[in-house]
């Protein structure tokens, strides 16, 4: 990391200011990857508060360790800590943390069941409209909301039986959700 150090420092004085710009942000991200241990520790034994500002910090990182840290952090027993690390997993984009995802879709808050599903949408995976059906039998509306929108954006039509029962008998944002996901829908069965 020395050596990319190095170079970054000097990008700092150069002429451009996209590359200074440039420059500085890859430094910060450096020097937090340089403070991991101490990130980690802090979402292992921390105070929300801490949990969640580590959380925010190494977001904008990617690698196996963030991963792991992170993932780490959907076992915490505070739905905001175990939210927030799933919105920052499913930024990763990477298919790794797909069945972190999916399994977040059995957490008893719905606040992070709408964060997993909003996550499994980052990757348009027909694969991955089994679980995302099962969500249409949740009970909180939020969460079968978020789930109609993302099998819309799919665009299965295996899905367009349960879509137009939404369209009869869902609240009036499910039966708009249902209505764009039949009109997103291929024409191949």
């Amino acid at each position: 990391m020395d050596k990319r150090k190095e170079f970054i420092l000097k990008a700092l004085s150069d002429s451009d200011e996209e590359i200074r710009k440039v420059a500085a942000q890859a430094l910060e991200k450096l020097e937090l990857r340089g403070r991991l241990d101490f990130l980690e520790k802090n979402i292992k034994t921390g105070s929300k508060l801490e949990k969640l500002r580590s959380i925010y910090a190494i977001g904008g990182l990617r690698g196996k360790r963030i991963v792991e840290i992170l993932t780490g952090a959907l076992k915490d027993p505070v739905e905001d800590v175990r939210a927030t690390a799933l919105r920052m997993l499913s930024d990763v984009w990477d298919e790794r943390v797909l069945p972190y995802l999916v399994e977040s879709l059995k957490d008893p808050s719905p606040v992070v069941r709408r964060v997993a599903i909003d996550g499994i949408g980052n990757f348009r995976d027909h694969r991955l409209l089994k679980p995302l059906l099962q969500m249409l039998k949740d009970p909180d509306p939020g969460v079968v909301e978020r789930a109609i929108e993302i099998i819309g954006r799919i665009g299965d039509r295996r899905c367009e039986n349960a879509m137009l029962y939404f369209m009869v008998k869902g609240n009036n944002r499910m039966k708009v959700l249902a209505i764009k996901a039949l009109g997103e829908m291929d024409g191949e069965r």
